[in-house]
């Protein structure tokens, strides 16, 4: 056989692995939560929790980004980061929670648009919102770029506050959902409850503070 057809067997082989990698559908995993993370304790998220208040809108953000960063890599590189926000309207104190998830991979552009959630009976499906991608850039062999997408998705508070409860009581498992494109791949995560009940309390305190609540709900009151 010659060093050329050598060569060309190689590269084709190289070739082969690396599109089975790529577009072999994921194998289900448990995902692994890193033992700093699972150290953390509620405390610790509620003192990093940004809140994102500018007078000029109507509604305040709380996010537990800053809580834990997922990197990768000796240059510590955000990786398949997730956190929780909360979105509260001032007017009226009410909030929504979302879940926000960057997902990085090599080879060709998935588009994740579902996700299903842990409860304490049956799994949830959810649609995914999409925040950001980089579909237009990231190709198969294209060394230099890696594939990103950012997506949320809401959650009810009743759900959180119930997670939260959990770990009060002891039970410190992380709660588990997994993003899917299709049925051809999947990317598993998790969030520790100490991050959801940080993000409760960063929220309860906050909600304190708008006194307005408390003079809208005395003329209630005595009218009852």
């Amino acid at each position: 056989m010659s060093r050329t057809t050598v060569s060309s067997t190689v590269s084709a082989a190289i070739i082969t692995a690396v599109l089975a990698a790529t577009t072999a559908p994921a194998i289900a995993q448990t995902p692994n939560v890193p033992p700093k993370l699972a150290a953390m304790a509620a405390e610790q998220f509620q003192a990093r929790a940004q809140i994102i208040d500018d007078h000029l809108e109507t509604e305040t953000v709380i996010s537990t980004e800053g809580g834990f960063r997922h990197t990768r890599g000796l240059f510590k590189t955000p990786w398949n980061d997730n956190h929780l926000r909360a979105v509260i309207d001032k007017r009226t104190g009410a909030a929504r929670f979302e879940v926000r998830q960057t997902l990085k991979y090599p080879g060709s552009f998935r588009g994740y648009g579902e996700v299903n959630y842990q409860t304490s009976t049956w799994p949830v499906s959810a649609p995914l919102i999409k925040v950001r991608d980089n579909a237009q850039n990231c190709a198969l062999f294209e060394a230099g770029e890696v594939c990103f997408e950012e997506v949320t998705f809401a959650v009810d508070e009743a759900h959180l506050r119930e997670i939260a409860q959990r770990r009060v009581s002891g039970t410190p498992a992380p709660w588990a959902f997994k993003f899917k494109a299709g049925d051809a791949y999947e990317h598993r995560a998790a969030i520790v409850q100490a991050e959801i009940v940080g993000l409760l309390r960063a929220v309860d305190d906050y909600k304190r503070g708008l006194t307005h609540l408390d003079a809208m709900a005395a003329p209630s009151a005595q009218a009852g």
